[in-house]
């Protein structure tokens, strides 16, 4: 996965400060960048390309509604993710929000880790989007600490893998850092790939579940494992065509 580059957008230095520490506690690979008003904000969108857009609604010179209006109506930086950071909870706001195309909204005041569940939500949207995924049979081992656990593969993709295990098993935690083996049924291998946790959840809807799914974001890959990956990504694309 490539350096997630986010601009916070907010004139309150304190809440800047807030997020950013959140946000490097949270991700393990994160490059972030501040304006301190709507202007900054525009200026710093227009000349650098941004993954995700953190912006204060009510802000002295351009609020965030105005942002995300220009932003939408921008001829090439349309479609960046826009998360809308405010202390404003009353439907008519949210609703003003969603039809002007906000990709989220976080009602202030708010944890760390609720902003990092909102940008997780996002990213992995996009990332789905943006990478194409494949339904695969196979087997993936998982290390993280001094612990690894074995499950079965759903889908993978250039930006991680999504993989069921046992509720029983020594599980990692949201944005744990884990070390990613993978066997497929179509004798292809790939060890040692570095990603991150980015969801745990039931893998069936009753209590007694015996299974856990877990997605795992890949980080930055070496170019000779990115090779390797691609090639199979490829191989898989054949196989589905």
């Amino acid at each position: 996965m490539k350096k997630l580059k986010v601009l916070i957008a907010d004139d309150t230095a304190s809440m800047r400060k807030f997020v950013k520490y959140g946000l490097e506690k949270s991700f393990p690979s994160i490059l972030v960048d501040e304006a301190v008003n709507g202007r900054e904000a525009q200026a710093k969108l227009d000349h650098t390309e941004y993954d995700l857009v953190l912006c204060d609604w009510e802000m002295p010179d351009i609020n965030g509604d105005k942002i995300l209006e220009w932003v939408r109506s921008h001829p090439t930086i349309n479609s960046t993710p826009f998360i809308m950071v405010t202390s404003r909870n009353d439907k008519e706001s949210v609703m003003q929000a969603i039809q002007g195309g906000v990709n989220s909204y976080v009602v202030k005041p708010f944890s760390a880790e609720s902003l990092a569940q909102k940008i997780t939500a996002v990213i992995d949207h996009f990332d789905r989007r943006e990478f194409q995924r494949f339904e695969v049979n196979g087997s993936v081992n998982l290390h993280f600490g001094d612990q690894a656990i074995r499950g079965k593969i759903i889908d993978v993709s250039m930006g991680g893998i999504f993989s069921t295990v046992g509720r029983k098993s020594p599980l990692p935690a949201i944005f744990e850092k884990v070390m990613v083996d993978i066997k497929l049924e179509i004798s292809e291998k790939l060890g040692g790939i570095e990603g991150f946790v980015i969801r745990l959840q039931a893998a069936e809807s009753f209590i007694d579940s015996e299974n856990v799914k877990i997605a795992v974001k890949f980080m930055d890959l070496p170019d000779q494992r990115k090779q390797e990956l691609q090639r199979v990504m490829s191989s898989l694309k054949q196989q589905a065509q």
